[in-house]
């Protein structure tokens, strides 16, 4: 299993591709929503059993009677016990999927999806920003559309030329690197880039610099 701690850059495309794979299929089917089973989803099965054990533990503190759900008014404080600083809006937005109905109750197996999820979208994002910073030395947060271009074709699975295409112009159109004046420098601003292509919300794109 893959962490940002055992990262190589011949990863990064394999990343861009199944990402980008994922927003394809997700395309015209709205948001994300949880789904039952196994301790159960596809999105569980990348969690190490430490990490399993270890939300496992945060949420029984909150579940006294074992009905492997608890109240959507402790599930902040389940974040924080896990060492996850969750936004208002963020809470906002988690309890729109994990509680539809309004009822108030959280279910530990659609919880335990979104946890993992959280945690996979915050391993692919070090991971990408390792793969950008080897040639971004300096740490300015740009790159040029020749590095970028380099990355994609030389690092990780091999990237058809039309996607290459297709990443640029949505880099140059979504996540320029502007002057103070607003036109642009003619770099990518990698870290805009990696919101755009992962749609991250406003709090985890704050959470990158």
């Amino acid at each position: 299993r893959q962490t940002a701690l055992s990262f190589t850059v011949r990863d990064t495309t394999s990343i861009l591709k199944a990402d980008k794979q994922h927003r394809e299929s997700e395309a015209g089917r709205g948001s994300w929503r949880p789904t039952t089973g196994r301790a159960g989803s596809a999105m569980a099965d990348i969690l190490s059993d430490e990490q399993l054990n270890e939300i496992q533990d945060a949420f029984r503190l909150f579940d006294k009677k074992g009905e492997n759900q608890i109240s959507g008014n402790d599930l902040i404080t389940v974040f924080q016990a896990l060492k996850c600083n969750v936004s208002q809006a963020e809470m906002t937005e988690y309890m729109e999927v994990l509680d539809p109905s309004g009822g108030g109750m959280v279910q530990y197996q659609d919880f335990l999806q979104l946890v993992a999820k959280r945690l996979q979208t915050q391993e692919t994002v070090d991971d990408l920003l390792k793969a950008f910073r080897v040639f971004d030395k300096e740490h300015r947060g740009n790159v040029s559309p020749d590095e970028l271009r380099h990355i994609l074709t030389h690092f990780g699975e091999c990237m058809e030329a039309a996607e290459v295409e297709d990443y640029l112009v949505e880099a140059d159109l979504k996540a320029p690197h502007l002057k103070p004046d607003g036109s642009k420098t003619g770099l990518i601003n990698y870290v805009a880039f990696i919101g755009v292509i992962l749609d991250l919300s406003e709090e985890e794109m704050n959470n990158m610099y």
